[in-house]
């Protein structure tokens, strides 16, 4: 891999005493390298970019290519033999002097559509291009019930990389329960090293969906073969799949003993008169992903609301670009589509955003950029499928009570929303402010979004991708030694307090 290239020094005034920040310059900045970053990366090198890769992992390949530790891993591993390969196909391509790679690197600002601030704990500089690719990735949705936050509660992304990053399957019994394609892969690769499984709940109930969404669902190729492996390795190991189903509750005192599950209805509540108890000493709960929008928010990208795609997306065009031009962004950190489709996009993104940068095209990449748009129409088209297949129509906050925490952060529960919704304070600028909602280590990553849609929920108002507070940075904690030689610009702010940035 290549070194980094320090660049020339800013211009901004510097106190003598001190080392002037130094700002290098690229043809084009790639944040991310997971399935989308790296495959961005590569088809902009190939084209003869030069490349800024950043990445706030210590290793490529995100979390579906996660790479574990050999001196702590036992397990089989769950990597097939096609995706090694594809893996060191990405490095290859990645493995050039055209390629800066920046790894255990975080991006904590995004000045303007061209400069990004970075810290890699032992330096804070810029870099400075022509062109960006954000490529974040996604994390998972989460839904506040009674006792999610026991220990032993955890999401489907977090039970993988236990299992492939760290080698390590949660106690059993197991209970996997929510909602999504990515509830059987958690629950068949639990399956695959040997955790015992005591059941799989999941909310849809219309199995028949698949008959009406075949014409979408064979155009997945390879992606659907791989959903119905994993529906083979539960029917084999006899795991009951209790479809139609949710967790209303889980229970323990130190940690978690067992779940409370029951029937949900036509109208998408709880019967809790029919609810059964299972034993359980984890339970992971999948409600599928929902991308990471902290970087693109720093630059007010037009959003919309589309619950199939994991909630709040990034709205593109053909050419993988946002709204802010120049700014590219691909794979699940724009929109929830798999690896399949983050690859996909990722090459779109790449070959795009180096043409933006003034890179010539040669006829092999109008090709390659032809043969991709094409698979993605396709991969949309299977996409839309399998979201319709496990759609449903469930009333999650029918699981909340007034003791239910909604920040586990700040410890803030349902009933002190409650309280100050009661007082006039009801948008979750106002309840941030109010109860400190949001303000905790995780910076609102996994309550923001449940607030935003709770806030929602109880009014008229339905847009949920406006209630959340504005976005500055910097979007992820970093040390404040960092900032202390930073110049901070004043904040670009709309007349609105409750929406965030925009630059169109």
């Amino acid at each position: 891999m290549s070194t980094v290239n320090r660049g020339w020094n800013d211009s901004r005034d510097c106190d003598s005493s001190e080392e002037p920040m130094t700002i290098e310059e690229v043809d084009l900045t790639v944040i991310g390298a997971g399935p989308a970053g790296l495959s961005a990366a590569g088809e902009a090198a190939k084209m003869g970019a030069k490349i800024a890769l950043v990445d706030d992992n210590h290793h490529p390949g995100g979390q579906y290519f996660r790479q574990p530790s050999p001196k702590h891993y036992t397990h089989q591993s769950l990597v097939s033999g096609k995706d090694r390969r594809r893996f060191s196909k990405l490095l290859r391509d990645i493995d050039t002097p055209l390629v800066n790679y920046y790894p255990g690197t975080t991006v904590w600002d995004i000045h303007d559509q061209f400069t990004i601030g970075l810290s890699d704990k032992e330096h804070s500089r810029r870099i400075r291009s022509a062109s960006l690719v954000i490529s974040a990735g996604a994390r998972d949705q989460v839904y506040p019930f009674p006792g999610w936050t026991l220990p032993g509660v955890i999401t489907a992304g977090g039970s993988q990389n236990l299992i492939k990053g760290m080698g390590i399957a949660p106690a059993p019994p197991i209970v996997v329960a929510g909602n999504g394609p990515l509830l059987l892969v958690a629950a068949a690769n639990l399956v695959s090293v040997g955790a015992e499984v005591a059941a799989v709940v999941e909310a849809s109930s219309q199995s028949w969906r698949v008959f009406r969404q075949a014409g979408n669902l064979i155009r997945g190729g390879s992606t659907l073969g791989l959903a119905i492996k994993y529906l083979k390795i539960l029917h084999k190991a006899k795991i009951p799949i209790l479809r139609g189903y949710g967790v209303v509750a889980a229970h323990g005192n130190e940690c978690l003993s067992a779940v409370d599950v029951a029937p949900i209805t036509r109208n998408g509540k709880f019967e809790r008169s029919r609810a059964r108890r299972i034993i359980a000493k984890t339970m992971v709960t999948g409600m599928g992903l929902t991308p990471s929008l902290e970087l693109p928010r720093l630059l007010g990208v037009r959003e919309i609301s589309m619950p199939l795609r994991g909630g709040t997306n990034v709205v593109r065009n053909e050419k993988m670009m946002s709204s802010v031009q120049g700014v590219f962004v691909a794979g699940d950190g724009g929109s929830i589509g798999g690896v399949e489709l983050a690859l996909n996009e990722g090459r779109i993104a790449g070959i795009n955003a180096a043409k933006y940068a003034g890179i010539a095209m040669s006829e092999s990449a109008e090709a390659a950029l032809l043969r991709d748009c094409s698979r993605h129409r396709n991969l949309c088209m299977f996409r839309e499928g399998l979201e319709r297949i496990f759609m449903h129509d469930v009333d999650w906050y029918d699981l909340l009570t007034p003791e239910t925490i909604i920040c586990r952060c700040e410890d803030v529960t349902l009933g002190e929303i409650n309280h100050y919704n009661a007082k006039g304070l009801t948008t979750p600028l106002q309840l941030k402010a109010a109860t400190r909602i949001g303000m905790g280590r995780c910076q609102g990553r996994n309550c923001l979004t449940t607030l935003a849609r709770l806030t929602a929920h109880r009014t008229s108002y339905k847009d949920s991708v406006k209630e959340f507070p504005r976005t500055r940075p910097p979007a992820r904690p970093i040390r404040i030694g960092d900032l202390l030689h930073e110049q901070l610009g004043a904040p670009d702010l709309p007349d609105d307090p409750h929406l965030p940035r925009r630059r169109d």
